[in-house]
């Protein structure tokens, strides 16, 4: 080796090396609060391992680098140009890995994978809604919860007519938690508040939606309803990881519409081992939902119908949480209903709700709903809503805020 080149080569793998080790230095449990979202269907304790794991490995590898570069400087470069081949090499394998692995999954570029029930199919607006008027039960659960999908789209209950779009409506809007994946229709959210009010309830929920496509979807619904009593509309924190993906529409925070862009099955395994986003493409999302929160309240009102923002809370609540949460409600804007659940209450294996979550849900938001302004009247126009109802369910601690 030249002394060019291995003056080169030593300059080079040095940098790599202070790189890799300053990026471990700096990832601190306050680099990592402002650069990583909670994620729902990771613990937030699984994440500061994965941080932590993350770490080593970028110190081991910048060892390795510095033992390169001794090697580079006592004059045994080949190594080291063995093991820029061999990394050369695993480079030009994941062209070969992203091929296999969107052929596997059948997802072609989509973040949600067809074969996945309850169906989905291509929506230009949304990204994807149910393929209507099926009936399935759900094979990844051994207890196969059914799911009976409507002519409209909705989740209704199993051996029922379509939803009678003139009828008094409880309208629910969300993704899977909001849907009751898992469960069968008895044990969600919207079965059991179906069934205590006597108010039939519009399940519009879909499957890992974002806010985005939540409120597209509320948007484009809602004006087939005839007499819309309530809109439930589900947020959480630990599903905002979804607004900073741009692989399915969204809406940025001057309420601009953007089509889905291409997705990497790789790019998907990416966001999960490396979860780490800028602080302003957070602040840029959270701008975003809190524009949406609002819009959609306001929509909700437009039509006469009571709005609520459900935020399920599973504790204990962490900080990042907290912090979220006060910037999204921090000026007491938007009329929402925080409901804690307990940590243990998810299906088996599985990061979703189980039935006890979906009945504390319940009570909490028929709490709220009782009042002088109840449900069972007729629903009329509203320009401003003071007050849903105020304090705590005392059966669930529910802590209920409105502007």
């Amino acid at each position: 080796m030249s002394q060019a080149l291995r003056s080169g080569a030593m300059l080079c793998v040095g940098a790599a090396a202070l790189l890799l080790g300053g990026l471990a230095i700096g990832m601190t449990r306050a680099w990592v609060d402002r650069h990583l979202l909670p994620d729902i269907l990771v613990p937030s304790d699984r994440l500061m391992t994965i941080v932590q794991i993350e770490r080593l490995i970028l110190m081991a590898l910048a060892l390795v680098l510095m033992l390169a570069l001794r090697w580079i400087r006592a004059g045994r470069g080949d190594r080291v140009w063995r093991g820029i081949v061999i990394g050369m090499a695993i480079l030009l394998a994941l062209p070969a890995s992203e091929v296999i692995l969107q052929w596997n999954s059948g997802r072609k570029g989509r973040p949600w994978t067809p074969g996945d029930e309850p169906l989905r199919r291509v929506d230009p607006l949304l990204g994807w809604v149910y393929v209507p008027s099926r009936r399935v039960a759900d094979p990844e659960y051994a207890w196969r919860p059914l799911y009976q999908i409507d002519s409209h789209g909705y989740r209704v209950a199993p051996g029922a007519p379509p939803l009678d779009l003139t009828a008094p409506s409880i309208l629910f809007v969300g993704e899977s938690i909001m849907f009751g994946k898992g469960l069968n229709w008895r044990d969600t959210l919207a079965g059991k508040v179906q069934g205590s009010s006597g108010i039939q309830s519009a399940n519009l929920a879909v499957n890992a939606y974002s806010v985005s496509q939540s409120f597209l979807h509320l948007q484009r619904e809602l004006p087939r309803f005839r007499n819309p009593r309530a809109v439930v509309f589900l947020f959480s924190p630990s599903l905002m990881v979804r607004d900073l993906d741009h692989n399915r529409p969204w809406i940025d925070s001057a309420g601009r519409w953007h089509a889905a862009e291409p997705s990497w099955a790789l790019g998907h395994l990416g966001r999960v081992l490396f979860p780490y986003h800028g602080a302003a493409a957070i602040n840029e999302a959270i701008a975003s939902d809190r524009r949406l929160l609002k819009a959609a309240v306001a929509m909700a009102r437009a039509r006469g119908a009571r709005p609520l923002i459900l935020v399920p809370v599973f504790q204990p609540e962490g900080a990042r949480e907290l912090a979220l949460g006060r910037a999204i409600f921090g000026n007491g804007a938007i009329p929402h209903l925080m409901v804690p659940l307990a940590p243990d209450w998810r299906l088996p294996r599985d990061s979703h709700p189980d039935a006890r979550g979906h009945a504390a849900m319940a009570r909490a938001i028929l709490y709220e709903f009782e009042g002088p302004e109840s449900l069972t009247a007729p629903a009329v126009h509203r320009q401003s809503q003071t007050t849903l109802g105020r304090g705590s369910d005392p059966l669930t601690g529910a802590r209920r805020i409105s502007p």
